[in-house]
């Protein structure tokens, strides 16, 4: 089972994403700031990280950089979810190189599922069969 570690500060989008994550079986662990993310990445050693860019406590970009600074982090798969009004700190994130770049207001989990399927080189599960 693949993890994923979702950085987001946002309640309301954490439960967006994160069931539709684990109904794909994933592992998903949260953290609520980036602080808690740095602490977390060496503990859960996620396979891939949806990152928020404005954050309480340590903001995205800093958390993109020291996942990029570690050696054993380094090849981590990144995936930015974010909002559109916020262009500096998107800048400085996407210095960083992340693997993708999604806006909130655009992103489904659908979408996202798919996305993190692709990075990680897994196959999407099939769509259900309609209903009869």
């Amino acid at each position: 089972m693949k993890t994923i570690l979702l950085v987001e500060d946002d309640p309301i989008i954490v439960q967006v994403y994160r069931e539709p994550l684990k109904k794909r079986g994933f592992q998903v662990e949260v953290a609520e700031d980036g602080l808690v993310a740095m602490k977390g990445l060496l503990q859960w050693h996620p396979d891939l990280v949806v990152l928020d860019v404005m954050m309480p406590k340590v903001d995205g970009p800093y958390v993109l950089k020291y996942l990029r600074s570690r050696p054993e982090l380094k090849d981590t798969k990144v995936i930015v979810l974010s909002n559109a009004s916020i262009a500096d700190a998107a800048k400085a994130t996407l210095a960083q190189n992340p693997e993708a770049v999604f806006l909130k207001s655009q992103c489904t989990p659908k979408l996202l599922a798919e996305k993190i399927n692709d990075l990680l080189g897994l196959e999407s599960p099939a769509a259900p069969p309609p209903p009869p």
